[in-house]
């Protein structure tokens, strides 16, 4: 019989996106009621040093979508490839840089 072996999953946090150069991008909506909704997300091109701003890019749900997800809490993010219907979508750190690795070839951590 084989045993399982199960290891700590980190939740992408702003800290994951501050230690892998991620950019923060802000936002303001504002409301039917006139209200001003403030909010950012990150977003990082692949690879991550593409200087074209059309590249390719992972980008983040915003610092207050925790609230639509049961499973998240306040300060954790879900990371998927733009502009797909939740393509490559991570919840975790180590799920987040075998994409990476898997899209570019090269560690999300170098």
């Amino acid at each position: 019989m084989s045993e399982v072996v199960e290891w700590p999953l980190n939740p992408i946090t702003e800290e994951t996106f501050v230690n892998q150069n991620w950019e923060r991008y802000d936002e303001i909506e504002i409301t039917k009621s006139g209200k001003k909704d403030k909010y950012y997300y990150f977003m990082l091109p692949l690879p991550k040093d593409n200087p074209d701003d059309k590249a390719l890019c992972l980008i983040s749900t915003t610092n207050d979508e925790y609230e639509d997800f049961d499973f998240l809490k306040k300060g954790e993010y879900l990371v998927e490839v733009e502009g797909t219907a939740s393509l490559g979508i991570c919840r975790y750190e180590e799920e987040l840089a075998i994409l990476y690795k898997a899209l570019t070839k090269q560690n999300i951590e170098d």
